[in-house]
């Protein structure tokens, strides 16, 4: 069995001849499709190689290129600082909880449901939110081949697992992927394996056709930008806490900073303060 079937991976010849026709982007469903001069070949294998995909949905904000997309016109690091969050305490453990959260620009939702999906898991099995319900479940998205922020929030939810020990097992990780050319099924994807997740039984990274990744996208308010280059793509990041009735308690703004390669990093120490960020909302999310 192969990791990867016919038709789901572009070369880079192909991204460069797909982006030299002339595309445009119309109205349809509230999305988008690709009119032009453009081979059948294209327009099924990169149906969502829009100017702009995943439209709508929850908010959008700070936003990760990939390699060869600078972030800015200025510095080439990026570095948001979170939003304050506003808690009243008076207990210490309370204090610590309420300065974590804030540090992960926790925002609290309420009582949205989530919307349901099923995509394809790296054991090239069907999973999403409808196989997750009955566990508090944490939904995030990044590249499958590991090329965008998937170095920090990988590594986030790898010390997220450890710091709840025997508890990780009563919880949930799906990584939705946000690759428009590299969307095909894979055993060992980068994705899990760079940032040590592949041992995790209940972590899933997941895929599938890039209509249905558009869906997911557009659903959760994640917009994935194509450049003049097809090796430019961006996307914002976001990690959702869905409680074990699938409904969307709150979500979580991960930062990073990117060199002039447009490699993501971030001290280890910031990865671990975050990780206890998602540990508090997490361990309050389990009945």
């Amino acid at each position: 069995m192969t990791d990867q079937t016919p038709g789901d991976e572009l070369d880079e010849e192909a991204r460069r001849a797909a982006f030299r026709a002339e595309l445009r982007l119309t109205p349809e469903d509230g999305g988008g499709r690709i009119v032009g001069r453009v081979s059948k070949k294209f327009m099924w294998t990169a149906i969502a190689v829009l100017a702009v995909l995943g439209l709508g949905g929850q908010a959008v904000e700070h936003y990760f290129g990939n390699i060869g997309l600078p972030t800015s016109s200025g510095p080439t690091t990026t570095f948001t600082t979170p939003t304050t969050l506003r808690v009243h305490t008076t207990t210490t453990v309370a204090s610590v909880a309420a300065a974590d959260t804030a540090y992960i620009g926790l925002k609290p939702i309420g009582t949205a449901t989530a919307s349901a999906f099923t995509l394809t898991d790296q054991r090239s099995k069907p999973y999403g939110t409808t196989q997750a319900r009955g566990r508090v479940t944490l939904v995030t998205f990044y590249n499958k081949n590991c090329n965008d922020i998937c170095p920090v929030v990988g590594a986030e939810l790898r010390d997220l697992l450890g710091d709840l020990g025997a508890t990780a097992a009563k919880i949930n990780v799906i990584i939705v992927n946000t690759d428009p050319f590299s969307f095909g099924a894979s055993a060992q994807p980068l994705a899990l394996t760079t940032p040590g997740l592949a041992g995790h039984a209940n972590v899933h990274f997941v895929t599938g056709t890039v209509a249905n990744l558009n869906a997911v996208w557009r659903a959760y308010g994640i917009q994935i930008k194509v450049g003049a280059s097809a090796s430019e793509v961006s996307h914002n990041s976001l990690i959702y806490f869905l409680g074990p009735d699938s409904s969307i308690a709150a979500y979580a703004t991960p930062f990073a900073r990117v060199n002039t390669l447009g490699q993501f990093s971030l001290p280890a120490a910031d990865i671990a303060r975050f990780a206890k960020g998602l540990e508090f909302e997490t361990i309050s999310l389990n009945p």
